[in-house]
């Protein structure tokens, strides 16, 4: 530290007089408070922030001079640099610590100069000016700083999203992800449907703000393109399956909402088209026949994903139950069989008959299809009919 003022010298003078050490102090003083700063490059602590705090410093004493608090256009360099940071990706609170940390240490080396009463009594005249200075300061650094990562996020949100069109359209993306830095491989792909209210029923946080925060959780790598129905997701397929799962309970119970998403796994970019599509149809089928939230995988809905297509097994299906279909304590007692696994008291107690008319029924079945669901090489024929009547019913 420099010798300390003359008997006659204002603290002010003695600031403006000898800036540079000061600002040297508190550059010192905050580098070594704030691990953020800690990482930046020697150079530009030397070039960047030794001279920004000279500047502030000056502002500061011109507003003490002028005995007012810093006005919008005096904090267009403070703004800048907030800016600046924001982009560095610099966390918010490090930003405004830097304001605290050179505020004290300038009071630090002011004060151990001072000598006389005068000098002190002068000093400590100058905290309200110096708590003004802050406090209009630091909020203005703040909504800057926040409207730029607000950008930024925005930004890089339309940049996902056109990656995660071209990939799900299998356009080529390798130069728009080497652009932005966004490292392309597997993916677990989800195709996500929404059904039922927008907003939660504890005040109301939107379906698409809900999702968007959980996958951003998820992973920061994660691809999407949503809309209010749903829409689609691309999460590195290093996230294990479990997290995928957690994360669509904790969107429904949110929002408020039932959310089912059909998954596949690409084990490479070209494959995310037709894993698109399969992790589509599997939310179709799930929504559709009713399915409570949750991921849904193709081992789920193998047999439903089959029976939905069209072909001569599930037309010849549907024919099986043709005679059926205008006896509906027929196809009560089909389905109680099946549910009970083919065991005929639990059968009869849950349509709550006797055993004696649930063995008419089947045998009345067994007659009317040419099939009999008693007999085991009969049983699975019955169990897949009932699936693709299911399907056709639900329109799926």
């Amino acid at each position: 530290m420099s010798t300390a003022p003359g008997e006659q010298t204002s603290f002010t003078d003695y600031l403006s007089a000898h800036l540079p050490e000061v600002a040297r102090e508190m550059v010192t003083a905050v580098v070594r408070a704030v691990p953020d700063y800690e990482q930046l490059p020697p150079e530009l602590v030397e070039q960047d922030l030794i001279r920004r705090s000279e500047d502030n410093l000056r502002l500061f004493l011109r507003l003490l001079g002028e005995h007012r608090e810093p006005r919008a256009e005096d904090l267009d360099d403070m703004i800048e640099v907030a800016v600046r940071r924001a982009r560095e990706g610099i966390p918010l609170d490090a930003v405004l610590a830097v304001y605290h940390r050179g505020a004290l240490a300038a009071w630090n080396y002011l004060s151990a100069a001072a000598r006389t009463p005068e000098q002190r009594d002068e000093l400590l005249a100058a905290v309200p000016q110096l708590l003004g200075y802050l406090g209009a300061v630091i909020p203005g650094v703040a909504a800057s700083y926040l409207r730029e990562r607000q950008d930024l996020h925005w930004e890089q949100r339309e940049v996902k999203r056109a990656l995660a069109q071209a990939l799900l359209q299998g356009k080529p993306a390798e130069l728009l992800a080497e652009r932005f830095g966004i490292a392309l491989g597997s993916y677990h792909v989800l195709a996500l449907r929404i059904s039922g209210a927008a907003e939660s029923a504890d005040g109301g946080r939107p379906a698409m703000r809900v999702i968007h925060g959980e996958i951003d959780a998820l992973s920061t790598q994660a691809l999407t393109v949503l809309d209010r129905a749903g829409g689609w997701v691309l999460v590195p397929a290093t996230e294990p399956a479990a997290r995928l799962d957690a994360a669509v309970e904790r969107i429904a119970v949110a929002a408020g909402v039932r959310l089912i998403a059909g998954t596949a796994t690409a084990a490479m970019v070209s494959e995310i088209p037709a894993r698109a599509e399969e992790a589509g149809e599997i939310a179709r089928l799930a929504l559709g026949l009713g399915r409570p939230t949750g991921v849904y995988r193709m081992a789920d809905l193998a047999l439903q994903y089959q029976f939905a297509r069209p072909g001569p097994a599930r037309t010849w299906l549907l024919g099986l139950l043709e005679p059926l279909t205008c006896h509906p304590h027929l196809m009560e007692a089909l389905r109680a069989y099946l549910t009970h696994d083919h065991n005929r008291v639990a059968a009869a107690e849950s349509l709550v008959v006797h055993r004696n008319t649930l063995n008419y029924r089947l045998n009345r079945i067994a007659t009317l299809t040419g099939y009999d669901p008693g007999r085991s090489e009969h049983t699975p024929l019955f169990a897949a009919a009932v699936t693709a009547f299911d399907l056709a019913s639900a329109d799926l």
